[in-house]
């Protein structure tokens, strides 16, 4: 059978899911709810009675900024700064360091515990304290019980609840054997008497460690205030153990800076004598430096080398302008014409040579004047030439001996202006390798003052340190406590009583594919009408006996004979109605369907024939004869019989009631069923009978059914609650589609409360007004509810 029949048949007439159906569904199964919901509740109500109570503590605390305490100077940048990273301050707050020192400041390692019937509460100021004979960090794991009692201490085991040893009084002064501890107790300790203790005892970096999980350190907003939060039992050594971390982590703050200032005291102290040393050792090098190089003060030295230079470089200028000027009175004296003029006062600094010029210009012009007058031999004119002769050999004297002079000046001068030159340029050297030995010394000076100012700086603050953390908010609990949290417990508990089942049987109707009632085939198809529901029969009498029977099974069927009439009013014409019935396959109630039919026609006096028409699998039983005896595939297989041979009386209601059985199994039904005298028998006994019921053969089987369709005026279609599968309607609503099945009808075979989803059963109509059964209510009782339980247990 392939699922295509439901793909291909299915009709959208029930649009969406109807609510009140689906709520109906569950609903009828209430009691498993109330059941789960009533075990959840009670499983709640046990875990939180067993449960210890946690409460949350807070404190909140400021980082102060460590950078703003004293400083003298800030100049350079405050060296020593440290600016506060809140992620690392959390770290060092959940640190195992930290954590340890507040474990052992406490005594938060020993744990004291009373013991009651079924939980343990735990103490913090316990009228025991313990006191530990060896070094914490050879503390192991222990655990093991104190009972007080009138005449004092017992100890013992804790898992086995042997006794150790016992202690007269309440106070252990000196250690036993394989008990290193000393106990000791408080005045009120009697107040405790016929109690028992459990202590349990962990190593320092144990139980540091489950201080680290158990707290929490958040920041508030964008400020530099922390929050330390921890859940805990006992409130007041939550409170006592944030309260100490606060106080030690202050404390490891400013024992750390104040380290820090004693190491940077005994630093600059180291670092004075070498400053000392290497200032000493500068200051000598610079005085030897001047010493070298007849060094004053580089400014006035440099102001005297440039002064000496420029002064030497003017000298040599003027020399070189004499000397150029001495050489310009070369070209006339070489000249041997005794009427040309001497240049005379072109810058000569040699008066002597000056005065020649002089003169010797004053006779050649006196004698231009006598030649001009006297002519050039003239005796005057002659002892004039004799006179210039003279004087040009002066003048030629004068001048070489200035030539010479000043030659002599210029060498002198040249070597005094390189010598000043080489002053010059030895003068950047010399300031660089001075402001070398400057810079060291003010480095070192500078150092020298800065480690001084750091120093006093470091020891005022070694005096005055401040503390790391303000303290906004000690630590505080909350009154009520966030676990186990009842009212949310119980929700959540509700929820599952709820949830379990719903999901147990969301997945049983998700899985279901059984039809269940009529509602199962409405919601597949509209098209077929439904006649009847048969209620499930669960006595042995599975048949409408008695035609006044009042039971529901009676009034089923009843109804069922009733529809059918309405179903068979357009045939009101012929003289006898034939009714099929059969299914989709075997097991679904076709033949018990049949029968009971037949019987409900019966019993309101009208003729009838049931004929068993299922050759392969005949299971009509309610003839009075033979069950071997002959019956329709005898007559279909014999033509010269008649089939009223075969015919017997039924058990029940015999006046009214025929039945005509199946007979011989025969080795080809299908070829009896199709040869015409079934057509023959049913046309004849339409004249007899009013409703002649044929069972007839599962129809996806075999093909008997439809071979002799045509010859029904109704077909009776038997689904099976619980039994049919729903993708089998697809295969009958085909053939209703397809018209092989005349006025084909659906009725509903065994419907039980359980297999309805409705939630309700053949119980509310049937019979009412006809019984003198009274009805009474039912008293809802512890017992009742008891009974209920074991009969949904049993049903399911």
């Amino acid at each position: 059978m392939s699922e295509e029949f439901l793909d291909n048949n299915t009709e959208n007439d029930a649009s969406g899911i109807n609510i009140k159906d689906e709520i109906l569904k569950y609903l009828h199964y209430w009691k498993w709810f109330f059941l789960s919901v009533s075990i959840a509740l009670l499983a709640v109500f046990l875990y939180l009675r067993y449960t210890p109570e946690t409460f949350m503590s807070n404190a909140k605390i400021k980082i102060l900024d460590e950078s703003k305490g004293l400083e003298i100077s800030t100049q350079r940048g405050g060296l020593f700064r440290d600016s506060k990273n809140l992620d690392n301050e959390i770290a060092i707050i959940k640190s195992n360091r930290l954590l340890e020192k507040v474990v052992d400041s406490l005594d938060l390692h020993i744990r004291y515990f009373v013991k009651g019937q079924f939980t343990e509460k735990e103490l913090w100021k316990s009228p025991l304290k313990l006191v530990y004979l060896k070094p914490n960090n050879q503390i192991p794991y222990l655990s093991f019980s104190i009972e007080i009692t009138e005449d004092g201490l017992v100890v013992s085991k804790d898992d086995s609840e042997d006794i150790m040893f016992t202690v007269k009084g309440y106070s252990l002064n000196s250690p036993k054997p394989d008990f290193p501890f000393l106990i000791q107790s408080e005045s009120w300790i009697k107040k405790y008497i016929g109690l028992s203790f459990k202590v349990t005892v962990k190593p320092l970096s144990a139980e540091a460690g489950s201080l680290s999980n158990s707290i929490s350190v958040s920041r508030s907003g964008t400020t530099d205030i922390l929050i330390l939060s921890m859940v805990g039992e006992n409130r007041k050594r939550s409170e006592d153990a944030l309260n100490k971390i606060v106080e030690q982590f202050n404390l490891d703050g400013v024992t750390d800076r104040q380290l820090v200032f004693q190491r940077t005291i005994d630093f600059v102290n180291e670092r004075f004598m070498y400053l000392a040393n290497e200032l000493d050792s500068i200051e000598v090098d610079k005085k030897e430096f001047q010493q070298n190089n007849n060094l004053v003060s580089f400014s006035s030295d440099a102001a005297y080398s440039m002064s000496k230079r420029s002064s030497s470089e003017n000298a040599v200028l003027q020399l070189e302008n004499q000397i150029a000027l001495s050489k310009l009175l070369d070209s006339p004296l070489s000249n041997n014409d005794l009427g040309t003029l001497m240049p005379e006062n072109v810058g000569l600094e040699s008066a002597s040579t000056n005065g020649v010029i002089s003169d010797y210009n004053s006779i050649v012009l006196e004698r231009e004047n006598l030649i001009a007058g006297a002519g050039e031999n003239n005796p005057m004119v002659v002892a004039l030439d004799k006179t210039l002769i003279d004087l040009r050999s002066n003048l030629k004297s004068s001048l070489d001996a200035y030539y010479e002079q000043l030659n002599l000046s210029l060498n002198r001068l040249v070597n005094e202006e390189n010598s000043a030159k080489e002053l010059v340029r030895r003068m950047p050297q010399k300031e660089k390798i001075l402001r070398s030995i400057e810079r060291q010394q003010n480095i070192k000076e500078n150092l020298y003052l800065l480690f001084m100012q750091k120093r006093e700086e470091a020891a005022i603050n070694l005096a005055i340190t401040s503390p790391s953390v303000k303290v906004v908010e000690y630590a505080a609990s909350s009154s009520l406590p966030v676990s186990p949290d009842s009212k949310g417990m119980y929700i959540k508990g509700l929820l599952a009583g709820l949830l379990v089942p719903f999901g147990i049987l969301f997945l049983m109707f998700k899985s279901d594919n059984k039809i269940h009632d009529k509602s199962d085939i409405l919601n597949f198809t509209r098209r077929v009408p439904i006649v009847g529901e048969v209620p499930e029969v669960k006595t042995e009498d599975k048949f409408f006996q008695n035609p006044h029977d009042r039971t529901i099974l009676a009034e089923s069927f009843r109804i069922l004979s009733t529809n059918l009439k309405y179903i068979l009013n357009p045939h009101t014409g012929k003289s006898g109605h034939v009714i099929y019935v059969t299914s989709t396959i075997k097991g679904e109630g076709k033949t018990f369907v049949s029968i009971n039919l037949a019987l409900a026609f019966s019993s309101i006096n009208k003729k009838v024939l049931l004929v068993g028409a299922d050759l392969r699998n005949p299971k009509i039983t309610i003839s009075g004869g033979d069950k071997k005896a002959k019956g329709l595939s005898d007559f279909l297989f014999q033509s010269s019989l008649n089939w009223k041979d075969y015919l017997q009386k039924s058990k029940f209601n015999g006046d009214f009631l025929d039945v005509l059985t199946a007979g011989n199994i025969p080795p080809n039904p299908s070829e009896l069923l199709s040869n015409g005298k079934l057509e023959q028998l049913l046309e004849d006994a339409k004249q007899v009978y009013d409703y002649i019921i044929v069972d007839t053969a599962p129809i996806i089987l075999v093909t008997d059914t439809l071979l002799i369709s045509q010859y029904a005026d109704a077909t009776v279609y038997v689904t099976r609650a619980g039994f049919t599968d729903k993708k089998l309607l697809g295969f009958s609503s085909e053939l209703y589609r397809d018209k092989k099945l005349n006025n084909m009808v659906y009725v509903v075979n065994n419907i039980t409360d359980a297999k309805t989803s409705k939630g309700y059963g053949y119980n509310y109509g049937y019979g009412y007004g006809y019984n003198n059964e009274k009805v009474t209510l039912k008293k809802y009782s512890w017992g009742w509810f008891k009974d209920s339980i074991k009969q949904t247990i049993r049903k399911f």
